[in-house]
């Protein structure tokens, strides 16, 4: 089974995500595709402009869904 990573950044202020974003890759296994997912997420927050990312407290979520039920 492969799975497909789908990343949103969220506020935990607001408590809003914007829209997923939809990994290019897909993954063997989920072990996998949720080291992706928390590696890519620190990535991403640590090219964010620290103030936007402290006034909204900004993280990431992500979900692993199995690639037939998308």
């Amino acid at each position: 089974m492969k799975f497909v990573l789908m990343l949103s950044v969220c506020s935990f202020v607001t408590g809003e995500c914007k829209d997923p974003i939809t990994y290019g890759q897909t993954f063997d296994t989920w072990k996998q595709c949720a080291i992706v997912a928390m590696n890519t997420s620190m990535q991403y927050l640590k090219t964010m402009d620290d103030e936007t990312v402290n006034k909204f407290q900004l993280s990431t979520q992500y979900s692993c869904k199995p690639q037939d039920t998308i």
